[in-house]
C-alpha cells in the first residue's frame, strides 16, 4: 500500500498530474526506504550487520521477520521517518 496516495497530495493543495504523482510517488518511496535502513543500521550490532548484509537474496517475508526479531524499534523507525517526509512535503509544497 502506498504511503503517498493522491487524495493526501491533494489535501495539501498540490495539483499533479499522473505522471508526476507516479515520479513524486516513487521519489518518496525510495526516499523513506533509505531513511529507513539508514536508521536500523545505526541501531544494529556489528554481528547483527552483518547477518542483514547476508539476508540479500531472503524474500520479504524472511527478511521483515528478521527485522522485526532483531529492531525492537521497527515500527517507530518507520512511523518517525513517514512522518518526517510528509512534514518535509507540506513544507516543501508550494515548490511542486
Amino acid at each position: 500500500m502506498a504511503i503517498l496516495s493522491k487524495q493526501l497530495i491533494q489535501d495539501l493543495g498540490i495539483e499533479l498530474s499522473e505522471q508526476d504523482y507516479a515520479s513524486l510517488s516513487e521519489h518518496f518511496e525510495t526516499t523513506l526506504q533509505e531513511r529507513v535502513i539508514n536508521e536500523i543500521t545505526m541501531e544494529l550490532s556489528p554481528e547483527q550487520a552483518q547477518e542483514l548484509a547476508t539476508m540479500q537474496s531472503a524474500s520479504d517475508e524472511d527478511l521483515l521477520a528478521w527485522l522485526q526479531a532483531n529492531v525492537p524499534d521497527l515500527a517507530e523507525i518507520v512511523s518517525d521517518e513517514v512522518d518526517i517526509l510528509l512534514g518535509e512535503l507540506a513544507e516543501n509544497s508550494e515548490a511542486i
